[in-house]
């Protein structure tokens, strides 16, 4: 990813402003509009001046991570500790931002809010979030590699059945169902439901942060 930000990033030094962008360049700039435009849809154009390139940095790794299973890497979102510490990213900032919003002391009165019986719920709707953002993906993320490892040991048991039943006990086996089933498959819970992830994680990050922003500064 660091490579391919230098690469993209020595392009469009080079390029001609005027001219419509080509290749690479124009990869990144379908990339940045793409972000800025769900960014300024969600949180204002003020703040996603700031919210922008982290979004975008976001959407980035999360993507890499969940496709990298296609390439035979292990998926980093299968990990629980990267998604809990994306999502800490995430959580930290929704707590700056209510506590810019409404300043420290009603950042801590809003835990007694409306009474003060409520702070373990309140403290716990505080808290949903993280939990919500770091589960969420890598449940996804793992439960659908789980499936193809299932899958490919099945189809391995199918193949090997299959040839023992044609050509007898002794003949060599390999598994030749995989190449036909598995890449359908592949195309959902890899592609799609990493795509699909991906959205949801930055689309939540930003709908949690604009909660708390005040409705005046939405612009």
């Amino acid at each position: 990813m660091c490579l391919a930000s230098v690469l993209i990033a020595k392009k469009i030094d080079k390029v001609d402003p005027l001219a419509k962008p080509k290749g690479l360049v124009f990869l990144g700039v379908q990339l940045v509009t793409s972000v800025d435009d769900l960014t300024k849809e969600i949180v204002g154009k003020e703040k996603a001046v700031n919210m922008g390139p982290y979004i975008g940095g976001l959407a980035v790794y999360l993507l890499v991570s969940n496709l990298s299973g296609l390439l035979g890497f292990y998926q980093p979102t299968m990990n629980f500790s990267v998604t809990l510490s994306l999502a800490i990213i995430t959580w930290v900032m929704v707590q700056y931002t209510s506590i810019k919003s409404i300043k420290f002391s009603g950042y801590i009165k809003s835990f007694f809010e409306p009474y003060f019986f409520l702070f373990v719920p309140n403290l716990f709707g505080k808290l949903a979030p993280l939990i919500s953002l770091s589960m969420r993906i890598f449940g996804n993320i793992l439960s659908g590699s789980i499936i193809m490892a299932l899958l490919y040991s099945g189809l391995q048991l199918a193949s090997a059945s299959l040839i023992h039943l044609i050509a007898g006990s002794n003949a060599f086996t390999f598994n030749f169902l995989a190449p036909i089933i598995a890449p359908a498959l592949h195309a959902y819970f890899d592609v799609f439901a990493g795509f699909i992830q991906m959205f949801i994680f930055i689309v939540l990050t930003l709908v949690y942060i604009t909660n708390e922003i005040p409705e005046e500064e939405k612009k």
